[in-house]
């Protein structure tokens, strides 16, 4: 859980950029192609992203990849569909370090906001990155402004793992408006599964005593997720959007001490969620779920 919050923040933010051939609005998705994305009325809620079941998220990812190759095939470029094996597995790298524990993780890292180096993205998958190592440098320009619009970091492994649409550009942007639904896409979403998590009297009791835990350990936090939020936007606040790398001076040494910080506060994190939060979540998610 830490690794993955972590990750995804350093991976970069999103910015709002321009789709491939036009784009199209949320007008133009089927009710076929958004029924494989959970769009489909039934009711059904699922535990992986934006709310779909496996088999739902499994068919959205070989629906928009499809279509991203459509697209990318009428302006003139060759992509490969990722296969959905490939994909998951690219959504999993993002949320983890390889070999280490949690433990491991936070006593290195902590969220890993301030301390993680930038990381590369998945991208396209192999095959489109030896189509593009093909190409001249200009076309390489042109292949990944209509892949991706202006923000190369804005791939859809990425967004997909990350649940969250927004920025998505070029050809990718149009496979998912054509796949998942207006209101998956909305910047806002919220993963139907996790409302009922958060919602259950168990969790919210849980919640609180991980409070109360943390708290003892000397930090004022309601929430795992108001610790991480603090953290953050005291690190956004000292870069100002530049690496971390070019800080000096004081500021250099105001990084050192947040790094410290945050070590410390997302070590205190773990021990109280292992301890209150995490096997009650467990148990409400199976409950919900439906499994025993």
């Amino acid at each position: 859980m830490f690794a993955k919050i972590s990750i995804f923040w350093i991976i970069g933010s999103l910015l709002v950029m321009a789709a491939c051939g036009g784009g199209s609005d949320s007008e133009g998705a089927t009710e076929t192609q958004q029924a494989t994305a959970g769009g489909n009325g039934s009711g059904e809620i699922g535990k992986e992203e934006f709310g779909t079941t496996e088999e739902q998220l499994v068919n959205a990812i070989e629906d928009t990849e499809a279509s991203i190759a459509s697209c990318m095939d009428a302006a003139g470029f060759e992509y490969v569909p990722i296969d959905p094996v490939t994909f998951r597995e690219a959504m999993a790298s993002l949320a983890a370090v390889p070999n280490l524990s949690d433990e491991e993780f936070v006593t290195q890292y902590g969220y890993g906001f301030s301390t993680l180096p930038p990381v590369q993205s998945f991208g396209a998958g192999e095959q489109n990155a030896q189509i593009m190592e093909a190409l001249s440098a200009e076309d390489k320009v042109a292949y990944e402004r209509e892949l991706w619009g202006d923000n190369t970091e804005n791939t859809f492994v990425f967004m997909l793992e990350n649940e969250d649409f927004e920025g998505a550009g070029g050809c990718t942007k149009t496979a998912i408006e054509q796949v998942f639904t207006q209101e998956q896409r909305n910047p806002t979403f919220e993963n139907p599964f996790d409302r009922l998590v958060e919602q259950d009297p168990r969790y919210q009791a849980a919640v609180k005593a991980w409070s109360d835990c943390i708290s003892e350990a000397g930090y004022d936090y309601e929430s795992p997720e108001d610790a991480e939020d603090t953290l953050l936007e005291r690190y956004n606040d000292l870069t100002k959007g530049q690496p971390p790398e070019t800080l000096t001076g004081s500021d250099q040494e105001a990084l050192t001490q947040l790094q410290g910080e945050e070590r410390a506060i997302a070590g205190a994190d773990l021990i109280c969620a292992e301890e209150h939060l995490i096997p009650v979540e467990e148990q409400v998610e199976r409950d919900i779920s439906g499994r025993s």
